[in-house]
């Protein structure tokens, strides 16, 4: 990986997202400690920093859930009285309640993700990773898992995963990295940038004035100002919601006007390409 800069504040969420070989999986398994940096810096603010983390792959063990995520609670410094009650709490929470004495290698792979899940949050950590955490559940796990990790949020545990679901990005997100083969593509800051609903930046050649308000009426229109002049004549940028872009685009050449650039603007439709997991040519990195 290479020049890769983030933060990651308390209470926050950051969505990681790219195609399959793009480098999210190796950027949290560094985050998690698990893979040394070759070179820069990772420093965690505070010492003795507690940290969750599900990875994508999650073995079906021949222990049985219950034995599993008890082992996991001891690992993470539970006693055995409050590893007991947050194991029973969390398999009931997921629905697995009635399958804790059964061993992980007969579980399906939405009931394996589960369980992976449910060892990462044990410990309320102060930062939990989680790659492609809805991978495997139905849609009832994954309204549940969504309602921990804003409780979570809202208790100021830093979240950080990966996915490919838009949906989990609008609901979550406070911040948001496009990677493409294990370099930092794009960044977007700030969560009214994510769920504002999609809009569209026209830049086209200036109006009569006339002409001009009768754009500027058009449903939908945000915002309307004189762009940087193209070769000597005077153009403007209009900002207006993707489903009013075409009415807009038809009035513009209508009145005479020339496009002279047209850019997606704020939502997520504009990024859709690197939610597909599709695999990337030459790319070796999850």
């Amino acid at each position: 990986m290479n020049d890769i800069s983030m933060r990651v504040r308390p209470g926050t969420a950051t969505a990681l997202i790219g195609r399959n070989g793009s480098g999210k999986s190796t950027l949290l398994s560094i985050l998690a400690g698990l893979v040394r940096l070759s070179s820069g810096v990772l420093t965690t603010g505070r010492p003795g920093l507690t940290t969750g983390y599900a990875p994508e792959a999650f073995p079906a063990l021949k222990l049985t859930a219950e034995d599993y995520l008890r082992g996991m609670g001891r690992i993470a410094g539970l006693c055995e009285a409050a590893g007991r009650s947050r194991v029973s709490e969390l398999l009931a929470t997921f629905g697995l309640d009635s399958f804790r004495s059964r061993k992980l290698a007969g579980f399906s792979k939405g009931m394996l993700q589960k369980v992976n899940l449910i060892q990462s949050l044990l410990i309320r950590p102060q930062l939990l990773l989680l790659d492609e955490p809805m991978s495997g559940l139905d849609l009832p796990a994954q309204h549940t898992l969504l309602d921990l990790l804003q409780e979570l949020k809202r208790e100021g545990t830093a979240l950080v995963f990966s996915v490919h679901e838009p949906q989990i990005i609008e609901a979550m997100a406070d911040d948001l990295y496009v990677l493409q083969e294990g370099q930092m593509l794009r960044t977007i800051h700030g969560a009214e940038n994510l769920r504002s609903a999609p809009a569209v930046y026209i830049v086209y050649t200036e109006l009569h004035p006339v002409a001009q308000q009768a754009v500027k009426a058009v449903p939908g229109v945000r915002t309307m100002q004189p762009a940087p002049d193209l070769s000597g004549i005077s153009c403007t940028g209009l900002t207006v919601d993707q489903k009013m872009s075409d009415t807009c685009l038809q009035q513009i050449l209508a009145a005479g006007g020339s496009i002279v650039s047209v850019k997606p603007l704020g939502g997520l439709g504009d990024l859709t390409e690197w939610m597909d997991p599709k695999d990337q040519i030459g790319s070796g990195r999850g």
